[in-house]
């Protein structure tokens, strides 16, 4: 696998739309897209995956049709909202779950997910792989983590089973960055078991207060190459490092997304 570089797109704001639709998004920065958000619902006879965004479907399309090579994952909301009982049906239920998410994965032209749940102790997310995870690999779909709070380490984040439950069944761990400090806890991880093959290293491009600088962020892209992780992931391309404060998605410059893809084609092999 060459060096993977992922972002998250909002389907939530028609000016991330518009400017997709106007061409001004240079979508050969990313070679994978989470698409922001998705809910777990029940629906009678299970939990099945929503895209909730008001402009989710247009938003997919654009980045089909402008992008397509690249692979897209439904993002999952950080309140993890419907996980653990998602979790609990397929549980009872034979797993009957996971054969709505990947229905709805296929039917939408998607290629996998990204699991973001904002919580310490989440061992719901560890058991979703493993339910998961045999059958998207038969039907070749992708599974990612996006993990806050890296320095918590797996265990901390996701409990005891969590090692291992990733090493058989995650193909990205997303290891994100809000303090412009966390892409070094990779070690941490790895340590702990994980394989450096499955982790990546992140920044925070929005406008924000724990903003990554450029400098930073070609630091955590180089320590990434050099300790030959899965890649690097950023927050979020729709809007990144913008002129407009903190609205979002208004005058993205792109110059976070820039810099890790400048210092991959420099010092990496590529996507």
């Amino acid at each position: 696998m060459s060096f993977e570089i992922a972002t998250w797109y909002d389907t939530w704001n028609s000016t991330g739309l518009d400017n997709l639709v106007q061409g001004k998004v240079p979508l050969h920065y990313a070679s994978r897209y989470n698409l922001a958000f998705s809910v777990f619902e029940e629906g009678g006879d299970g939990y099945y995956l929503t895209l909730n965004g008001a402009f989710a479907g247009q938003v997919l399309a654009q980045i089909r049709r402008q992008a397509s090579n690249v692979r897209i994952y439904a993002g999952t909301d950080p309140g993890g909202t419907g996980l653990s009982d998602t979790v609990a049906d397929n549980r009872q239920f034979n797993n009957r779950s996971t054969e709505h998410i990947v229905a709805y994965l296929r039917q939408q032209g998607l290629n996998g997910i990204a699991i973001d749940a904002e919580e310490n102790g989440r061992g719901d997310v560890a058991e979703l792989v493993s339910q998961l995870g045999p059958r998207f690999k038969e039907a070749g779909l992708g599974i990612a983590v996006s993990a806050p709070w890296p320095g918590s380490g797996p265990a901390g984040l996701y409990g005891e089973g969590a090692v291992e439950a990733f090493n058989q069944h995650v193909d990205a761990i997303e290891l994100q960055d809000y303090s412009s400090g966390n892409t070094p806890n990779a070690t941490l991880w790895i340590q702990a078991g994980v394989r450096a093959g499955i982790l990546m290293g992140g920044v925070c491009t929005e406008n924000s207060g724990v903003q990554t600088t450029l400098q930073n962020t070609a630091d955590a892209t180089l320590f990434a190459l050099k300790n030959q992780l899965r890649g690097m992931f950023s927050w979020r391309l729709d809007n990144d490092h913008g002129l407009q404060d903190q609205k979002e998605d208004i005058e993205p410059t792109f110059t976070g997304a820039k810099t890790i893809y400048d210092t991959v084609q420099a010092h990496g092999n590529g996507q």
